[in-house]
């Protein structure tokens, strides 16, 4: 009985000495490079991540062993490129789908349309139907106009003018281009229409105007008659009134499109603290985005705070 209580307690010294002998956990080498250089990285559940370098990809797997990223592209996950079935078959069953453009299209079956969803991920068709679209017959114009010249002046879409030989041709452009009719102007070619006579007396009085151009542009008119006098002077190009006040004054667009590569610059801020751009291009967006607050470089490399 004795022996055997002491077997037992051997036994329990021996596994706790194991234990403790157990390998300890790996020491993960972290010293990674700031260099911007993504991989992505796929798990086995399928779940993919962008991750700054390869070396931070090891890093992770070094720290998680029962979780292991395997590497897909060296290149960020949202670049990589989706792998198409293209395998379909040349059974014809068309199926008419709506893109984004609102145009219909109709593809040879439903395994195409699939494809070109796959391939266009920005650009997906809709199904509407298992059947090809339908299609719009082009209207039939009579064209049967006589060769008469008395001409007409047109107004087209665009605010040009057009002069047509006789009114029958205006109505066969019209009928060729029902979403760019041109709208009757006058009985006589456009070069013969008598130019307005513009009242020009405006004071010079300050009161300014804000109105909006064709192009869609703001301007700034000094006052409301010369927005009058300019609409009167370009009858095709009419300004519309937006405001009895001067046109607020174009936003600055700042360039943002910065690559992530580490080349860092120092830089002195306003309130005489430095900081750490991550390059310079970075740093010019900063200035960009704060005129009235410039940080000035100071040197190429890490701020010594």
């Amino acid at each position: 009985m004795q022996f055997s209580t002491i077997f037992s307690l051997t036994v329990v010294a021996s596994m706790t000495i194991l234990s403790a002998m157990a390998a300890p956990a790996p020491v993960c080498n972290k010293a990674c490079t700031k260099i911007y250089k993504p991989v992505c990285a796929k798990l086995q559940s399928g779940k993919t991540q962008t991750f700054g370098n390869a070396c931070e990809m090891n890093v992770f797997n070094c720290e998680n062993p029962s979780n292991k990223f395997s590497l897909v592209a060296e290149t960020a996950c949202e670049d990589v490129a989706p792998v198409c079935n293209k395998a379909c078959t040349k059974i014809w069953a068309p199926v008419c789908a709506k893109l984004l453009s609102g145009e219909t299209k109709t593809f040879g079956n439903k395994c195409t349309m699939d494809v070109f969803n796959c391939e266009n991920p920005k650009e997906k068709a809709e199904l509407l139907a298992s059947s090809e679209c339908p299609s719009t017959p082009a209207p039939v114009c009579n064209k049967a106009c006589p060769f008469i010249y008395k001409p007409v002046c047109g107004k087209l879409q665009s605010g040009k003018t057009q002069t047509f030989s006789n009114s029958c041709e205006m109505n066969v452009f019209n009928c060729e281009n029902p979403a760019a009719k041109a709208e009757f102007v006058a009985e006589t070619a456009c070069e013969e229409v008598a130019a307005p006579v513009c009242n020009k007396a405006c004071t010079r009085e300050y009161r300014p105007v804000c109105a909006k151009l064709q192009s869609g542009e703001t301007q700034t008119f000094g006052n409301k008659c010369t927005l009058d006098v300019f609409n009167c002077e370009h009858p095709n190009e009419k300004a519309e009134f937006v405001t009895a006040s001067a046109c607020p004054a174009a936003p600055v667009v700042c360039k943002k499109a910065c690559n992530k590569m580490y080349a860092p610059v120092c830089a002195k801020l306003q309130s005489g603290e430095t900081k750490t751009f991550g390059n310079q291009c970075t740093l010019d967006v900063y200035n960009c985005e704060n005129p009235n607050a410039l940080a000035q470089f100071v040197s190429n490399n890490e701020c010594q705070n």
